[in-house]
């Protein structure tokens, strides 16, 4: 059968956000501006220096990609002020017929300043700072103790509040060198729109062609719009 259309993916680009984390992200906004908006700008962090951005230099530690590993944990691998030690199984303790079994004791120094472990590979040669979250205490508990001169991950004030006010999260944005920002507060797909009002968006799907009597190409699928599911806890992530 000779080949109708080979598509609009180009494989040469296959794989390319291969091993990054763009492979596990949701969508929530869709933004095009004009010019280059770049990342530290886009997830809220405002310099209080015009001339020294800390948050654009990997020789600073507030610097925007100075971020654990996902896989950190609060351990006394990954957190400083944490000991682990390892108590082994013994005879029974006074007024007890079970002996003891092995167990991992945990003490967490409360008076630490439980900084994060590891050198960032992204700086040069500067610790993971974000996130910046309060201090244990010896329950292994958050308290309300912040480090003086914390600094918070984007247009944050405190550790443990919403960020809807930076670029990359604002849906009432109005930046002037906005171009596209579609609206996903709709019902189904059909009904997307450009909230800059500068593009009609049209939601493609896929289909099945075939060849009527005459050979000529007909749509074998009925095609019914998406749904947009607006529940946070439904949602793919």
């Amino acid at each position: 059968m000779a080949t109708i259309h080979k598509g609009f993916i180009d494989k040469r680009f296959h794989d390319s956000f291969k091993d990054t984390g763009l492979n596990d992200v949701d969508i929530a906004t869709t933004k095009m501006y004009k010019g280059v908006k770049p990342m530290w700008k886009q997830l809220g962090f405002v310099p209080e220096d015009q001339n020294i951005n800390p948050y654009d230099n990997p020789d600073r530690k507030f610097y925007w990609q100075n971020i654990i590993p996902k896989h950190y944990k609060f351990t006394s691998q990954h957190i400083e002020g944490i000991i682990e030690e390892f108590v082994s199984s013994g005879s029974a303790a006074d007024g007890s017929k079970i002996p003891r079994t092995s167990y991992w004791k945990i003490i967490i120094d409360e008076n630490s300043p439980q900084s994060w472990r590891g050198v960032n590979p992204l700086t040069n040669g500067k610790t993971y700072y974000y996130p910046e979250i309060p201090k244990l205490d010896k329950f292994g508990n958050f308290t309300n103790i912040i480090a003086s001169g914390s600094k918070f991950y984007g247009s944050k004030t405190t550790w443990d509040e919403p960020d809807d006010s930076a670029m990359i999260k604002n849906l009432d944005d109005n930046n002037p060198d906005l171009i596209l920002n579609i609206d996903f507060d709709q019902t189904t797909t059909t009904d997307l729109i450009d909230k800059t009002n500068l593009s009609k968006i049209h939601y493609n799907q896929d289909f099945e062609v075939s060849l009527d009597d005459d050979l000529r190409l007909k749509t074998d699928s009925l095609i019914i719009p998406d749904g947009i599911e607006k529940n946070n806890s439904e949602q793919a992530f």
